[in-house]
């Protein structure tokens, strides 16, 4: 008779308790759910930060190792970060007290990226060269200048003569006009047209300007 009385009491104290042993049992689901949760991303952190710092060895070895034939003084710096979504202008490593000046040419292993247009103490303004009009470049003996056609996304040498040289797939470089040293590869030909006596070249940059990294600033350092 005492034991069906027990079972009668604890059945009762269920009832009368359930709303709050539910919320107990929710809270304890809760906290493992919660801290299995906070483990996963713990590890997902850990997975990136591992890609991330492989990926960043990698663009460093692939980088040093297309740079040895590089036959100018250069300093390798790393961008810092772009100074507005609307403009092609990057603040870079280095300025005036590592004796770098405005006119230097900046480049990587893909080809010319653009010049230095500003200097601070400890760091500079890059300007690329799709912000800079009229660049010399040369393609064979035929020079010309280049620039960017932001309406059609398209960079195009003109100033070139029809009788001139220059066929498809022709490397196309810096003049050594200015302050930006010459023979510094910036892409190669991709189309020829033919306007009056003039050609219209269109060429391709192999540099991704929305994925900087790792930079040369050259010149007379």
């Amino acid at each position: 008779m005492k034991k069906i009385w027990g079972y009668l009491l604890i059945f009762i104290l269920v009832i009368l308790l359930r709303n709050n042993i539910c919320f107990f049992y929710g809270n304890i689901l809760g906290i493992f759910k919660l801290d299995n949760n906070y483990y996963n991303g713990i590890i997902s952190l850990k997975d990136e930060k591992i890609n991330y710092l492989e990926n960043e060895i990698k663009t460093i070895s692939d980088f040093t190792n297309n740079i040895k034939l590089l036959n100018y003084n250069y300093k390798i710096s790393k961008i810092l970060y772009k100074e507005t979504y609307t403009t092609n202008k990057f603040l870079i490593q280095y300025g005036t007290s590592d004796k770098i000046s405005v006119g230097l040419a900046v480049t990587n292993e893909y080809g010319l990226i653009g010049k230095i247009t500003k200097v601070n103490k400890n760091s500079s303004e890059l300007t690329t060269i799709k912000d800079i009009k009229d660049l010399s470049v040369v393609v064979n003996e035929s020079y010309g200048k280049l620039n960017y056609n932001y309406r059609t996304n398209e960079f195009i040498i003109s100033d070139i003569s029809n009788y001139d040289k220059v066929y498809i797939n022709d490397d196309v470089y810096t003049s050594g006009y200015g302050t930006i040293k010459e023979k510094l590869y910036i892409g190669n030909v991709i189309s020829i047209k033919n306007d009056g006596f003039k050609k219209i070249i269109y060429i391709n940059s192999k540099v991704d300007f929305n994925n900087l990294n790792y930079v040369l600033i050259v010149g007379d350092l």
